[in-house]
């Protein structure tokens, strides 16, 4: 018999599949499925038993740490983007006994003892010795060398399922033995309630990782970030679902022409003023501004440093002087959402002390009646865009910011429409993610504009500025570690060196600001990281 908690899983996951059918389904295959059952292979050939064991016996440790590093990052489940703060931090951590670590590990896959019991042991060997204990580490390297009885835990899905199943109690955070078994129970006893389930049951752990994946994934879009409480909520039959508090809801007015801020007279700003400030060549800024106008929307992105903000609240200010416009900045970040860039409902207490819900308009849709108001042309600048999810944030802004002068009608009943005269300016710095990551679909509604270093700013900076500073060793050098570095996307900018007092404070800069920036790139590679620190580098 098929429980409503597992009817709700498939439920969510035939949001994403439509017609799933069961763990055979050839696009969840292809999506979740093949690429894990390949790294168990791969991870087979890295760390089996007798590879191992030969690798302990011939002392091989570094080998056995990269080995165990190229096991970890053969499929997307763990998070390494910060290698030193992830989930493979204790790989990195100072002071590793390798050889003990290394002993360590191969017990916890290989002993023969209950995997509680060594789940408990590693437990013990971390905290005894001040490592970094993760669940994904332990439980990733069970899980991939033997998926047909060990199971992964990712701590938001594990937490998020176990609450799901209703007994979110027994949760904690701590790797235990005790936790580990709960969690084996309740994905063994949800492959074994699905057995029914489609003409191929699922084959092992992999198939349900894979099911609780999806399903938590598509949970997380549909509740727009609540908390898990408040997912496990909407999660549930509406008839098992707990009763809503009787709030009243009311729609707050858009605000009447009298009540928007007037923009204040502008002094005409000219591209040249921009170039002068801003030490772009002139035509170059020329290109950028046709290509913002020619889509009315435009992302620079590129590595840190490279003055993507600086420009573009210049660019923004050259646009609006001339008409009298209006220019406002906002910042992304993960919390960011519909509610605080469109519209949303907030709480308010009414004039009797009680609670109402009022339906405000966010930031953007306040700025889109102004400049229906202004007539002149307004920018609006997202700094640090790709930090946000697009996708949710912007809504139907994604048909919106590309059909100016249409409407369409919004969640409260609303009808709203982006001006003609507004521009979009967003910044996006390429380390922090990729710009291929961004949404497609709103990806091709900007013009895409790639800012790398310009060392030629800095030469241009220090001899308008006379600061007595000659850059031309600083430029060699920086053209030499961004070659070391050999991705465009983590190149280090140059607006570190912009500042007139470059000659004394050099070796600050250098110390507290780029050597951090380095250490994190160049975290398994010493002798590039000794290569470029200060005392190295004879400037």
């Amino acid at each position: 018999m098929i429980t409503w908690q597992s009817q709700e899983l498939i439920r969510l996951v035939n949001e994403k599949y439509p017609d799933w059918d069961g763990f055979q389904h050839p696009h969840f295959v292809k999506d979740e499925i093949d690429y894990k059952r390949k790294a168990v292979k791969q991870t087979r050939e890295l760390i089996g038993r007798k590879l191992y064991k030969e690798q302990l016996a011939a002392g091989n440790y570094d080998e056995i740490i990269s080995r165990l590093e190229k096991a970890c990052r053969q499929t997307n489940l763990m998070y390494i983007a910060q290698p030193r703060n992830g989930d493979l931090a204790i790989l990195y951590a100072d002071g590793l006994n390798k050889w003990e670590f290394c002993q360590q590990v191969y017990a916890l896959l290989y002993d023969d003892r209950p995997t509680p019991d060594k789940i408990d042991s590693f437990a013990e060997y971390c905290l005894n010795n001040q490592l970094p204990i993760r669940w994904p580490f332990a439980s990733y390297l069970l899980f991939i060398t033997k998926p047909s009885a060990e199971v992964f835990v990712k701590p938001r899905v594990a937490k998020w399922f176990m609450q799901f199943m209703g007994f979110g109690e027994k949760y904690t955070s701590e790797l235990s033995a005790d936790m580990y078994e709960q969690f084996k129970k309740s994905w063994h006893g949800l492959k074994a309630e699905l057995g029914g389930f489609g003409d191929l049951p699922a084959k092992d752990m992999i198939d349900i990782q894979s099911l609780l994946w999806v399903a938590y994934e598509v949970s997380q879009k549909r509740v727009e970030g609540l908390d898990t409480k408040g997912q496990i909520e909407l999660d549930r039959p509406a008839k098992l679902r707990e009763p809503e508090p009787s709030y009243q809801l009311r729609y707050e007015p858009p605000e009447t022409p009298d009540d928007v801020a007037q923009p204040a007279e502008n002094k005409l700003y000219s591209l040249e003023d921009c170039a002068a400030d801003t030490g772009f060549d002139l035509n170059q800024l020329e290109r950028w501004r046709d290509q913002i106008e020619r889509r009315k929307q435009g992302l620079f992105y590129g590595p840190p440093g490279t003055g993507k903000t600086f420009l573009a609240r210049h660019l923004a200010k050259h646009l609006a002087s001339s008409t009298g416009g209006l220019v406002e900045t906002v910042q992304f970040h993960p919390a960011y959402d519909y509610a605080d860039f469109v519209e949303g409902v907030r709480p308010q207490l009414d004039e009797a002390g009680k609670m109402t819900w009022v339906n405000r308009p966010g930031v953007f849709m306040r700025f889109c009646r102004q400049a229906k108001v202004n007539k002149g042309i307004c920018v609006f600048i997202i700094d640090e865009m790709n930090r946000g999810n697009l996708a949710r944030i912007f809504g139907e802004l994604m048909m919106l910011i590309e059909y100016r002068n249409e409407t369409l009608t919004l969640p409260s009943g609303e009808r709203f429409m982006v001006p003609e005269n507004v521009r979009i300016i967003g910044t996006m710095n390429t380390a922090d993610r990729s710009i291929a990551l961004i949404d497609h679909a709103l990806r091709r509604r900007f013009a895409a504009i790639s800012l790398g270093p310009d060392f030629g700013l800095i030469e241009r900076y220090h001899a308008k500025h006379n600061t007595e500073f000659n850059p031309a060793k600083l430029i060699t050098l920086l053209g030499q570690l961004n070659a070391d570095i050999a991705d465009p996307a983590y190149a280090l900018g140059v607006s570190y060196f912009l500042t007139p007092s470059l000659k004394t404070d050099l070796q600050n800069i250098w110390q507290t600001e780029v050597e951090p920036y380095l250490e994190e790139y160049f975290f398994n590679q010493p002798e590039m990281l000794k290569k470029y620190r200060w005392d190295s580098l004879g400037l």
